[in-house]
């Protein structure tokens, strides 16, 4: 019979547990040799995969760009091109116009006839004037006839002095009224110069307002003629640009997308009380012929201030009516830059630039286009694309 565990002898009890620890930690080695080849293998596969590329750095268009002392303002203003001198051609008595011997677009040189009215009426009183003349010239010699033969009579005493004076009378009442005939001779004579219309200037038809057969008023435009020769632009300025504009060099006026060279001729003496801008005339350095409409004249002035000279492609909003442009700072390390806002004021738009000034100090490099896809702290590199243009 087997003795109760409380019995067993004390030597089988140490045999029993230094047994289960031996296994125990039998098994503990063997864990610990299988994770180590595991963690082997992991290292040898991990170490054979290729390792993944750094990501690359944006590429900004960019440019360096220096402070200035003034910049450049273009104003625009609206005129008029006219020609030279232009005439509104009428008749100077009424009448039905016989014949008009040009049309628009004609040519005319200065004195051509180049209208006529109907001069029938004219003539036939003419004729009757010369009738009437030759009658008092016949009356008038009989009259002094009489008056010499009176004259004999009351040298003999046969005659008395009442009939000397009434025949001397008659004389003089006729060559009073061949007198009065040749005035209206003349009158008719000069209505008849009348009838006609010349050109005043060489120059050219610009309008023909009445055609053959209708009845036209005294002093009613019949044709407009403009003399040739270049025109002339008129324009209202800004009074405190007058200086700039005597002084100019150069004039350009923009005519239907059309740029004329011009030269500035003066000023009209007075100020414009409506639009309160003083007249300025330019004549076009042209031969060829402008057309006569509205043009844009364009007068630059420096103004001293200040600032940079921008794109405005590089200038984003910022806050309380400021904007913001990114300036970029070159890394000590290698060729990246780093990205840093800076805020600006607007002075002055000039096309597709803009003047400004703020926080920038010095000569900067900016990030010229597409500002908007950066923030501040990025790091960048400039494209080579910028650099060539840049170095343009």
């Amino acid at each position: 019979m087997s003795l109760p565990s409380s019995q067993t002898p004390l030597w089988k009890r140490l045999l029993r547990g230094v047994g289960s620890t031996i296994i125990t930690l039998g098994f503990l080695g063997a864990s610990a040799s299988a994770v180590s080849v595991g963690s082997s293998i992991l290292a040898e596969r991990a170490s054979s995969v290729a390792k993944p590329e750094a990501v690359a750095l944006p590429m900004v268009s960019a440019r360096t760009i220096e402070p200035r002392k003034s910049h450049i303002v273009t104003r625009h203003f609206q005129g008029q091109v006219e020609p030279q001198q232009t005439a509104e051609l009428a008749f100077q008595q009424p009448g039905e116009i016989d014949r008009l011997l040009v049309d628009e677009g004609d040519r005319v040189t200065e004195g051509q006839i180049i209208g006529y009215l109907d001069t029938r009426i004219l003539t036939a009183e003419r004729q009757r004037l010369m009738a009437s003349r030759k009658a008092f010239e016949a009356q008038a010699e009989l009259a002094r006839l009489t008056a010499e033969r009176q004259q004999t009579l009351k040298d003999r005493g046969f005659a008395p002095q009442q009939t000397l004076d009434d025949a001397t009378f008659q004389l003089a009442t006729l060559e009073a009224r061949i007198a009065e005939t040749d005035a209206a001779i003349t009158r008719v004579d000069v209505q008849l110069s009348h009838t006609q219309i010349a050109a005043p200037f060489d120059g050219v038809v610009a309008a023909r307002r009445v055609d053959t057969g209708v009845v036209v008023a005294s002093g009613q435009t019949i044709l407009d003629v403009m003399k040739n020769g270049s025109a002339t632009f008129r324009v209202g300025i800004d009074p405190s640009l007058a200086d700039d504009v005597s002084t100019a060099e150069a004039i350009t006026i923009t005519i239907n997308g059309q740029a004329y060279s011009a030269f500035f001729a003066g000023f009209r003496p007075d100020l414009d009380r409506q639009t309160r801008t003083r007249t300025a005339l330019f004549e076009f350095e042209t031969d060829d012929p402008v057309y006569l409409d509205a043009g844009t004249i364009a007068l630059q002035r420096h103004v001293n201030a200040d600032g940079y000279l921008i794109p405005r492609t590089a200038l984003q909003d910022g806050v309380r009516g400021l904007w913001t442009v990114l300036t970029l700072e070159p890394s000590a390390a290698d060729d990246s830059f780093t990205v840093v806002k800076a805020a600006v004021e607007v002075l002055h738009f000039e096309g597709e630039t803009a003047f400004v000034r703020g926080t920038l100090d010095g000569e900067v490099t900016i990030v010229d286009a597409g500002p908007h896809r950066l923030v501040p702290g990025d790091r960048v590199r400039i494209s080579h694309q910028a650099q060539i243009a840049e170095a343009r």
